[in-house]
């Protein structure tokens, strides 16, 4: 899947109705707060503290994604800790435009009949791990049954992983007749749970996986990408809402635009990239992470602005298989938008 986006003539027609600007803007603040003021729109992006979302803590730093943006915009973010809460977000209006992972995006797709979400870009594929905590006696999958394992949010991308992949090796859930109990934990509680030995495995997202390890010593049971073919699963896409596409076209080009360009930053700048991100998740935390976390974290990580639609397609199916979707029949082509003429923007 390498074509995205919005075809030429839609963004061409929609130019000549709209008028909103996107050519330069003032610098953004830290990551939650407002990025300009008198903005002719306004854009709530939606995101996560995760290193799976760097694109967006990487495009919220000043000279980022102000720069293509423009003026005219004023930039709002708002953090969430798993997808099933943007997409809430999302079907509430609360958020316009959002980084957040397959799974919830292809069950709101399949359940509006096409017209709830489209995805416009992609920003991270890789960087999900199961991990056990140490003394739970878990070295594989198939060790799980009887166990205790947190997932981020039920329904989220980590979570369909982990049943689909449970269902592969003879194991199911408790609440489909099975022994795995499945517990949503929110990403940081994790880290205190592993602790007190409430639960005794995790299926989560970078940082976390790689946290759990050097701050429990807990060991990587698998990653992720050893369970996909060619080890390549998207685990972040860029969304938005179809009535604000319809509504301000342009900007959502810009922001396509400017989510390739945080992209292609960070691939051309990998070093920066990293004091970049890891600088941010400072300013939401309090604390960044440890150079060991970020570092190992980070090879495990690959970004792109591809969604990889063969790999959402193989994400829809194993949502169906894990009893979050009545069946798989969307067209999941129309789920991804073409891109448009790059002179175009």
């Amino acid at each position: 899947m390498t074509t995205r986006f919005f075809s030429f003539a839609m963004l061409a027609a929609a130019m000549s109705t709209l008028v909103v600007g996107c050519s330069s803007s003032g610098p953004s603040q830290s990551p939650g707060q407002s990025a300009a003021t008198g903005s002719e729109t306004t854009v709530r992006l939606g995101f996560f503290p995760n290193l799976t979302h760097a694109p967006a803590l990487v495009g919220v730093a000043p000279g980022h994604f102000d720069k293509d943006l423009g003026p005219n915009v004023q930039l709002q973010t708002q953090l969430f800790n798993a997808g099933p809460e943007i997409i809430e977000a999302l079907r509430a209006k609360a958020v316009d435009i959002a980084y957040v992972g397959p799974s919830p995006v292809v069950n709101l797709y399949q359940k509006s009949g096409g017209k709830g979400i489209q995805i416009i870009s992609g920003a991270c594929s890789g960087g999900a791990s199961l991990v056990a905590r140490a003394g739970a006696g878990i070295v594989k999958i198939t060790d799980l049954g009887g166990k205790r394992v947190a997932v981020p949010q039920l329904g989220n991308t980590q979570d369909v992983s982990l049943r689909s992949f449970l269902l592969k090796n003879g194991l199911n859930t408790d609440d489909k007749g099975g022994t795995v109990q499945v517990l949503p934990i929110k990403n940081g509680d994790t880290l205190i749970a592993f602790k007190l030995k409430q639960v005794d495995a995790a299926w989560v997202p970078e940082p976390w996986a790689t946290r759990l390890i050097k701050e429990t010593g807990a060991t990587r049971v698998l990653d992720e990408r050893s369970l996909w073919p060619d080890g390549k699963f998207t685990t972040t896409v860029v969304v938005v809402r179809p009535d604000f596409l319809k509504d301000h076209p342009d900007v959502v080009a810009s922001f396509v635009k400017a989510n390739d360009n945080a992209v292609d930053w960070i691939n051309k700048n990998p070093a920066a990239a990293i004091a970049l991100v890891n600088k941010q998740l400072g300013a939401l935390s309090g604390k960044p992470l440890p150079d060991g976390v970020i570092q190992e974290s980070w090879k495990r990580l690959t970004f792109t602005s591809d969604p990889d639609l063969r790999s959402i397609e193989a994400q829809a199916a194993a949502a169906q298989a894990a009893g979050y979707l009545k069946e798989v029949s969307a067209p999941w082509a129309s789920l991804v938008l073409p891109k448009p003429n790059a002179t175009s923007l």
